[in-house]
């Protein structure tokens, strides 16, 4: 068998394996419907166009969908310095040392929930400028790690409950940043971190990961129960809207052909 003859029939394995329809898989070798057809039963000789498009099609297919997900990222301003390393397909494994000891809780609970190993190191002028950086950089570190975001499930929501409190979020990695924050605290029990800086935080990490982000605190009292029910449902719901779909075979989950962004 030449080699002609072995691209001709993997081309044909794999557009039985993936239902690709003859448009689809002229679309992907970079030639019309009517060359890719005919090429294909044989009617007319491979032709170098074919063959190149064809070929880098088979090799392309052969690479593991974001095989390594991981991200590290320092960010220094005269405000503060931050150094985050992120691995997405992790244990929920984590070190954080922001020097609050509430936001190294809440980042802690992200992480393990969202079984996301992250390492965090952050110094700063005031916790003010310490939390928004260390979200833009996480953010940024997410984005990064996720790259093209082929085979991604994109979508997906959590709630969680902790003890009288319950908080609910739900995100779309579609490559726009946007937040729609409803958030209920009574700037209690959380020493060194105010409760605005949790909607800072959010809307700054939604902005710079580049997703939807729908949050809500759905009941509670306690501010530290509502805030933690709120990171666990948001390190679930990221979870399962960064797990890989393998009916998707590494295409982009949109109807578009690409992801903003």
């Amino acid at each position: 068998m030449t080699q002609v003859d072995d691209v001709l029939r993997q081309i044909t394995r794999l557009q039985s394996d993936r239902g690709y329809s003859d448009n689809e898989m002229a679309a992907r070798i970079g030639c019309s419907r009517p060359l890719y057809q005919r090429t294909r039963t044989g009617k007319i000789p491979v032709g170098g166009t074919f063959l190149k498009g064809a070929m880098q099609l088979l090799a392309a297919d052969e690479k593991p969908v974001n095989a390594s997900r991981q991200a590290s990222l320092a960010r220094q301003t005269g405000e503060t310095d931050i150094n985050i390393t992120l691995d997405i397909d992790g244990r929920g494994r984590y070190e954080m040392k922001t020097g609050t000891p509430i936001l190294d809780h809440l980042l802690s609970a992200f992480a393990r929930h969202g079984l996301f190993d992250i390492n965090i190191r952050a110094s700063g002028d005031d916790i003010h400028h310490i939390a928004e950086d260390v979200a833009i950089t996480l953010g940024q570190a997410f984005l990064r790690a996720l790259g093209e975001r082929r085979g991604i499930v994109r979508m997906a929501d959590r709630t969680v409950p902790m003890d009288e409190a319950l908080a609910f979020a739900a995100v779309d990695i579609g490559g726009r940043g946007y937040a729609v924050l409803d958030l209920a605290f009574d700037d209690n029990d959380m020493p060194g971190l105010p409760a605005d800086l949790i909607r800072h935080f959010l809307e700054s990490f939604a902005q710079e990961a580049r997703l939807n982000l729908h949050a809500r605190i759905l009941g509670g009292r306690n501010d530290h129960h509502r805030a933690e029910a709120l990171f666990k449902a948001l390190g679930r719901a990221l979870d399962a809207a960064t797990r890989i779909d393998e009916r998707l075979r590494g295409e982009l989950p949109s109807t578009k052909g690409f992801l903003e962004g």
